[in-house]
């Protein structure tokens, strides 16, 4: 099983070359073939654009034509806005990703900056991928493109969380130290002359005490609380 292939056919800069790289190395993916490229792959500007990439370029196959570059490989798919009135299986990014027979040679074959895939190229492809974007302006950069696609096939070869807790490494406070903590403060706010109705303050308690209960505060934060604590009480 491997990951998929990308295929740029005659890109016009260096440069986009070398971004559509580091977007490759983003989601994954590690061969990147060239169809006449119209720039040197691995000159300075592409290197340098690629930030951190360069095995992707360095190990990039260059290739005369869109047939040799894709002759090895079981499925195709075209990334391309413009079907051009050819009857092929239109996908979504996320469709096609999620289709994928990894245990096939499959490629991503994108086209040119400024024309984008041609005729000739989106018939050799088993189907098309299509981005769904805003209709009055639904065109991407090379490097754009090769990274919305990747990330859609990247996202179906990890397993992350849709939703996380960050603490930067902190432990959440136990909820023995967070009723010790919300004692002393409620403890604090009772002594306030200005608290004399007993129902109000009552009500006043519950909704701070609930303030804390469901923030997950971690032990830090609880130090800070004490401490902002002691200092109003000097005040």
């Amino acid at each position: 099983m491997s990951a998929p292939v990308v295929i740029l056919v005659k890109p016009q800069l260096a440069e986009n070359v070398g971004m559509a790289a580091r977007a490759m190395k983003n989601c994954g993916l590690k061969e990147l073939r060239l169809v006449a490229p119209e720039q040197d792959p691995r000159s300075e500007i592409a290197l340098r654009a690629s930030s951190n990439s360069e095995e992707v370029l360095l190990n990039a196959k260059i290739y005369s034509s869109t047939k040799e570059a894709l002759a090895d490989l079981e499925e195709v798919y075209a990334a391309t806005a413009r079907p051009r009135h050819q009857i092929k299986t239109v996908l979504t990014a996320e469709a096609a990703a999620k289709g994928l027979e990894l245990e096939h040679r499959i490629g991503f074959m994108f086209g040119c900056e400024r024309t984008g895939l041609e005729n000739e190229d989106i018939m050799l492809a088993d189907k098309i991928i299509e981005v769904p974007l805003n209709p009055e302006h639904c065109s991407l950069n090379l490097a754009q493109a090769v990274l919305v696609i990747g990330y859609e096939y990247y996202k179906t070869t990890i397993e992350v969380a849709p939703e996380r807790f960050m603490t930067n490494g902190a432990p959440i406070a136990s909820k023995e130290k967070l009723f010790t903590f919300l004692d002393k403060l409620n403890d604090k706010i009772k002594q306030s002359p200005r608290l004399k109705d007993e129902a109000h303050t009552k009500t006043l308690l519950i909704n701070i005490n609930n303030i804390f209960t469901r923030a997950a505060l971690t032990e830090q934060e609880l130090n800070s609380l004490y401490g902002i604590i002691n200092i109003l009480s000097q005040s």
